[in-house]
């Protein structure tokens, strides 16, 4: 049995490594079958009839058979060396080969000389990224020696597109996790308090918001919750972040009110709303005044143990009848006292009632730490998925 070395098949090469690192960050090799390519693979099948049809990416030195329309099932990964697939990527376009046991180039193979017995392949190197990186094949084979007219070979390549697309949806979402990173709000210190928060969002994209930033010693603080899940509900909370910004000083009171004229309209658009709180704390006295706009889920946890819930009075942003104004309200907090604010996925972490906000103060006394609380909550997350977006966020006062 033949045992040269393609083109492809030097697993050390700067090409193939980095071939392997793009198809690490497309986040498709681990995950099984997904119909977005079986049904590709399928359809290639059926319009060529042929015995087999494959969607495979390669590594640096193995190909991985993401996805199989054939009689007979390989892989899942199978050696890049001498491989059809390995010898398309080495080659700019298409490769068609009529009859591999009649040529030179061919013949010798393993898949030629033993099982499957190929004679006719056919094959589309698939390119992802912005610099166009070959990272598999969409390919064709068959036992019986055939060929591809033009339209038959532009089929293919449209077909090869396809997977393309699919292909670089991976990519695609790890550029939304990044954008999502880049909204989080940037570590703040305010002397006699620790803030911290999380949001983890319950597909790719979240429709949770939280905030936090400084104005002189003041600090403003806001946790939104925009109806849905997914890039809908991404795209409005990212608009809500946006006109927040715009007006990093204005009390709470007038920040919202300005978010019902900008912002409302849109989500009325979108048969959307938002829930919000959003405060203003002053460090000196611990009072923090805020707007509730049909948020209501924000635990007050006293230094003596007691606690109460700070319900809302004030209809979401988008609900709100216009020109109506809204309710503020203020709290003080004493030393020792902690405010957890949350979004209603948190509650589905115990039994979908506001005693989930007890449940999350048990916790925090369990572990007075922010970091180590919201690792706790993360857990529970895993262990009891919310099924929705989750948010928490913790200002204590030393």
């Amino acid at each position: 049995m033949h045992q040269g070395t393609s083109p492809t098949s030097v697993g050390s090469s700067p090409a193939a490594l980095r071939r392997a690192a793009l198809i690490a960050a497309l986040d498709v090799v681990d995950g099984g079958p997904e119909e977005r390519f079986e049904r590709i693979t399928r359809i290639a099948r059926d319009a060529f009839g042929v015995t087999g049809s494959f969607l495979n990416l390669a590594g640096t030195d193995v190909v991985t058979i993401k996805s199989q329309s054939s009689d007979t099932v390989f892989g899942p990964t199978i050696p890049l060396q001498d491989t059809f697939c390995g010898r398309t990527l080495a080659e700019s376009g298409p490769v068609v080969v009529p009859d591999a046991r009649a040529d030179a180039r061919y013949s010798d193979m393993p898949m030629v000389v033993d099982d499957p017995n190929v004679r006719f392949y056919a094959g589309v190197p698939l390119r992802v990224g912005d610099d166009d990186v070959k990272v598999g094949t969409l390919c064709l084979i068959d036992p019986t020696p055939r060929t591809l007219d033009p339209d038959d070979l532009a089929l293919l390549e449209e077909l090869g597109v396809w997977a393309e697309r699919e292909l670089a949806a991976g990519a695609d979402e790890d550029r939304l996790r990044d954008v999502l990173v880049g909204l989080q709000p940037t570590p703040v210190t305010v002397p006699g308090y620790r803030i911290g928060g999380m949001s983890v969002p319950h597909g790719v994209v979240s429709g949770d918001l939280h905030d936090w930033h400084l104005t002189g010693t003041d600090l403003h603080l806001t946790v939104a919750d925009v109806m849905g899940k997914g890039m809908s509900a991404g795209l409005l909370a990212a608009t809500i972040r946006g006109a927040l910004l715009a007006r990093p000083d204005a009390h709470p009171r007038d920040v919202v009110a300005a978010l019902d004229d900008q912002v409302a309209p849109e989500l009325g658009r979108a048969s959307s709303f938002s829930t919000m709180f959003h405060g203003r704390l002053t460090p000196a006295t611990g009072r923090l005044d805020f707007v509730d706009a049909g948020h209501g889920l924000v635990l007050q946890m006293r230094a003596d143990g007691a606690e109460r819930t700070l319900l809302s009075s004030d209809l979401p942003i988008g609900l709100h009848p216009a020109g109506l104004g809204r309710t503020p309200g203020s709290v003080d907090l004493s030393p020792g006292d902690v405010l957890i604010i949350v979004s209603d996925g948190a509650l589905e972490l115990w039994d979908s009632t506001l005693a989930s906000l007890s449940r999350l103060g048990a916790l925090w006394r369990e572990e007075p730490d922010v970091e180590a609380f919201l690792a706790r909550v993360r857990a529970r997350a895993l262990e009891h998925d919310p099924g929705d977006d989750l948010t928490v966020v913790v200002l204590a006062r030393d």
